[in-house]
């Protein structure tokens, strides 16, 4: 073969494959598709303690609001290294936000678990690191049907908005 056609050839084949990136990142980029990663907060069991740990979870559109991000949060973690916060039995009843603060109204059942201080701590604050990553909210007020109430489990205050 001649050296002509073979450069001739590998040009061609650098134009084809430019012209297949180009149309891999065009269709990669459509203006349409905005996704944004929310860290969700997650327990992770070590062999002396209970540890807050994130996991990223990413929402279409540019700011995922209240609902989604803690529907996603109670679905509980995809890695199978972390484990659920909140029993499967709590519900969310009802979340908005006024005036920068989150409210969270959950099932009377997040109050009846047997707690320590250890892990109610790891509960709120996955909790309120969840919730706060939502745009527009500076604190969080956990509810329990529709009430604020002193604490969870007895070891850590939830009486008023908590921010971090």
């Amino acid at each position: 073969m001649n050296l002509f056609r073979l450069m001739t050839r590998s040009k061609n084949r650098l134009v084809l494959n430019l012209i297949i990136l180009i149309a891999f990142l065009l269709a990669g980029c459509s203006e349409d598709k905005v996704v944004t990663s929310i860290d969700l907060y997650f327990m992770e069991v070590t062999e002396t303690r209970f540890e807050l740990a994130s996991e990223p979870r990413n929402f279409d559109g540019p700011e995922p609001d209240l609902p989604q991000v803690l529907s996603a949060w109670m679905e509980g973690p995809q890695s199978r290294h972390l484990s659920r916060v909140v029993p499967e039995e709590v519900k969310l009843l009802d979340c908005f936000i006024r005036d920068g603060v989150a409210y969270l109204d959950f099932s009377p059942e997040i109050s009846r678990l047997s707690l320590g201080g250890e892990l109610e701590a790891v509960l709120v604050q996955s909790i309120v690191l969840t919730a706060i990553q939502v745009q527009g909210t500076l604190g969080v007020q956990i509810l329990v049907n529709g009430e604020v109430i002193e604490s969870l489990a007895g070891h850590m205050l939830i009486n008023r908005p908590i921010t971090f």
